[in-house]
């Protein structure tokens, strides 16, 4: 009887294991059906007015070739779709508030708060504000797609197969999303509004200038004139920054610089650009290259943008980095006595009221009633919604009469942006480029810009709020008596401009753009110096420069911030006579760091990472209390040595009798990162590495959820840098899941020399391709860690496709 019963259960066993292989074997063999074909002919009627040719080269970056530039767009929709639709899918309906359609409940709080927002909306007023010839490329574009969607070889996409999902056509309108998006995720000062808010309801401005401060020679003291955020709940404060959408939260940092003729080996103008985003797979960048009679383009795309976005084309070259400029403001509005209205200077006015469905799959649909103020709308509502299942016109606060809108130059309906990105696309010098971006809105970005001519220079477009004196933007201001309302834009040409400086070089690493006596400054502060230092002093000392030290420039990793903190971090311990048995060994080591590389082969950076959390906990911890996670999520160096260097009473723990010293403090905090190291490598400190830690992993965005799949499908590789290093590392803290892990950085990185015949190389952090049984789904992630860019094009051609009218 029991050998029966084990040879019933083994059979049971088997058969699940066999329905489970074939399962999965299906699986694999659904999403190999539906890597692109790289070769044939596809028809797509009257969309062409004549043959584009699309050759892929060894990495799968296509080459298209057009007699005019519509047709080429019509191609670029087409490759795009073919690659990433996925991609494409997810970036519209995300925008669009629409993700609940097909993923069911668990993207109802995204789609509120995207509906909240109403980019719905603003796409399609934007669309009737852009010049006609943008339009048409989008509508060019939208052909591309829509040829794709309605007959794609071999069928749609592996993703839209797995979730029974057939995508609607493509509207050029879809287009805008990407740049709302930009706007949204590269203007993240509302988090900061919402972060010195927590931290008065406990410090004085005072303190809290000190900890939020960034740059040594800025004291940036906080203006609190026309603040009234001070006895907001804590916990709506932090719920409404949790509310941001993971894909739309900020993530602010970038390298760009541009070099005149006489520092570069060619002869002809370079320019070098890393733009920093989060990871994800398929990265957001996408490489084409585009020839046509009338421009050739060359450069890093955006799948479901119709214009190139970082590259060149034979006159011009440009790229990026984010100006951290202040063009969100968050307002406390006064609720009036009949709950439809809100108080305003001259008496209470009604909200202006939306109702936004929301379709939820599987599900019921979700009724949203968004309230709208003059300053815009009502973010609060979103972190009330978090503690009811829904809300009516002018329901009650689940945390009071509170009320916080935002104001954001991002969310202004006649938005021209992606004029200016045609525009500059098309621009054969300096001065049209220039005249290109006068069309720019949101989010305000410092353009590095170099042309044929050999000029050089970087521009500062955007829209920026002016503010009413007394206002500096930098805690939840009062809306109800008008004070403190925006009063316009910044003129546009009052904004920052370099120009063929004498020095020949022009460059930024999201330092400050403006003299600090600016009389409206663009944001009171900017993010630390340390990338822009260093950056600088690497240039100055270089001539006849090529592509090749452009880009091992891009893989710098010494980190001014480990040269400025680590002596008084050393001088603080050796006073404080930590207990550690290798605590003298490795302060020995670190004073010997030079240049302090945050190199993954070495034990250094790991140490001083580990130190750095555990000296931000002991100094900061007490004071802060439930906002400190929030303070402490990204790396405040110079709090921690001004507090070291300066009599300011930090190191003193509060919750203790006795007082405590800052070299007591310092030293206890290396022997709790010596313990850390050796308890989480099972070695000595110094035979830990930072590599061991500091490792990039990408996973794919669908799939990197699953458990083991998202692993085997993902990539990883110890890396180098850190937050603060021209390659730069961003990586979690102490906490994170794994610590330290490699979490943003330059998914993509280009150089580009205007010699003729003009030529670029570039890189991105994973591939073309969004299908994970494509040759090109991961294969330029070995080049792109170790540092090689590569030019377009490159080796055997992997096969050519015909689009035919």
């Amino acid at each position: 009887m029991i050998r029966w019963t084990f040879l019933i259960v083994g059979v049971l066993i088997g058969l699940l294991v066999l329905t489970a292989a074939g399962f999965v074997g299906y699986g694999v063999w659904t999403v190999a059906r539906t890597v692109p074909e790289a070769e044939g002919t596809v028809p797509l009627g009257d969309r062409l007015s004549a043959p584009v040719t699309v050759t892929r080269d060894a990495f799968g970056i296509p080459v298209i070739r057009a007699e005019t530039l519509r047709d080429a767009t019509v191609a670029l929709g087409y490759v795009h779709a073919q690659d990433r639709l996925w991609q494409m899918e997810s970036m519209r309906r995300l925008g669009a508030g629409r993700l609940s359609e097909i993923f069911g409940f668990p993207t109802v709080d995204i789609d509120r708060f995207m509906r909240t927002l109403g980019l719905n909306h603003l796409v399609e007023a934007q669309w009737e504000a852009l010049d006609p010839r943008t339009r048409d490329a989008a509508r060019a574009y939208a052909d591309g797609v829509n040829a794709f969607i309605a007959d794609p070889p071999g069928g749609l996409p592996w993703e839209f197969r797995i979730i029974v999902h057939d995508p609607e056509p493509w509207a050029p309108q879809d287009s805008m999303y990407w740049q709302r998006f930009m706007a949204l995720q590269l203007s993240g000062n509302w988090h900061e509004e919402l972060l010195n808010t927590r931290l008065l309801n406990r410090l004085d401005a005072e303190a809290v200038a000190f900890l939020v401060r960034t740059e040594p020679d800025d004291p940036a003291p906080l203006t609190t004139a026309g603040a009234t955020g001070q006895g907001l709940p804590d916990a709506l404060l932090r719920d409404l920054a949790e509310a941001t959408p993971a894909a739309v939260r900020p993530t602010l940092a970038s390298n760009a610089w541009a070099l005149a003729p006489a520092h570069t080996a060619s002869g002809g103008a370079m320019l070098a650009s890393d733009p920093h985003l989060g990871f994800q797979i398929p990265i957001r960048w996408y490489l084409v290259r585009i020839e046509t009679p009338e421009l050739t383009l060359e450069g890093a795309t955006f799948p479901g943008v119709p214009f190139l976005v970082i590259g060149h084309n034979e006159h011009l070259a440009w790229g990026f980095t984010t100006t951290h400029s202040d063009t969100v403001d968050l307002y406390r509005e006064t609720p009036g006595a009949d709950p439809d209205t809100y108080e305003r200077p001259d008496g209470p006015v009604p909200f202006e009221t939306r109702t936004e469905t929301i379709g939820v799959r599987f599900g019921g649909d979700r009724t949203l009633t968004v309230r709208e103020t003059v300053h815009g709308p009502v973010v609060s509502d979103l972190s009330q919604g978090r503690f009811r299942a829904a809300l009516g016109p002018g329901g009650e606060d689940a945390d009071g009469d509170v009320l916080v809108s935002m104001a954001a130059a991002g969310l202004h309906p006649e938005d021209t942006t992606p004029d200016a990105l045609y525009r500059l696309n098309r621009a054969r010098d300096l001065d049209a480029a220039l005249a290109a971006l006068d069309r720019w809105d949101a989010p305000q970005q410092n353009i590095m810009l170099a042309d044929a001519g050999g000029r050089v220079a970087m521009a500062v477009p955007g829209r920026v709020p002016l503010r009413a004196p007394g206002h500096d933007g930098r805690v939840i201001a009062e809306g109800s008596t008008g004070a403190m309302d925006w009063r316009g834009w910044q003129p546009r040409d009052s904004l920052p401009v370099l120009l063929d400086p004498p020095s020949g070089r022009v460059l930024n690493a999201n330092n400050r753009v403006h003299p600090e006596d600016r009389p409206h400054p663009l944001a009171v502060s900017f993010p630390e110096p340390y990338r822009a230092q260093r950056l600088a002093a690497r240039l100055g000392g270089m001539t006849g420069a090529t592509m090749e030290d452009m880009a091992a420039l891009q893989m710098d990793a010494v980190s001014g911030m480990a040269a400025d903190l680590v002596p008084a971090l050393v001088f603080a311990a050796r006073a404080g006579a930590p207990t550690h048995p290798d605590a003298g060994a490795v302060l020995d080591r670190l004073e010997g760091w030079d240049p302090p590389e945050m190199a993954a082969d070495r034990p250094e950076p790991l140490v001083l990472a580990a130190w750095i959390g555990m000296v931000t906990e002991r100094l900061f911890r007490d004071e802060l209390g439930a906002a400190f996670d929030a303070w402490a999520d990204r790396p405040r160096p110079l709090p921690i040595r001004l507090a070291l260097t300066e009599a300011v009473g930090w190191c003193d723990d509060v919750d203790t009798a006795a007082p405590e010293s800052c070299p007591a403090q310092v030293a206890a905090a290396l022997d709790e990162a010596l313990a850390w190291i050796e308890e989480e490598t099972d070695a000595a400190p110094l035979q830990a590495r930072w590599g061991e830690f500091h490792q990039v992993r990408i996973r794919h965005d669908m799939l990197g959820m699953l458990p083991g799949l998202g692993r085997m499908i993902g990539l990883t590789a110890p890396t180098d840098g850190g937050d603060f290093t021209l390659n730069r590392g961003g990586h979690a803290g102490l906490d994170g899941r794994p610590p330290f892990a490699h979490g943003h950085g330059a998914g993509l990185r280009a150089v580009m020399d205007l010699a003729p015949p003009a030529r670029g190389r570039f890189v991105i952090a994973t591939g073309q391709s969004g299908n994970p049984m494509s040759p090109h789904y991961d294969d330029q992630f070995p080049a792109w860690r170790d540092g090689t860019l590569l030019p377009i094009g490159l080796g055997p051609d992997r096969g050519t496709m015909t689009l035919t009218p």
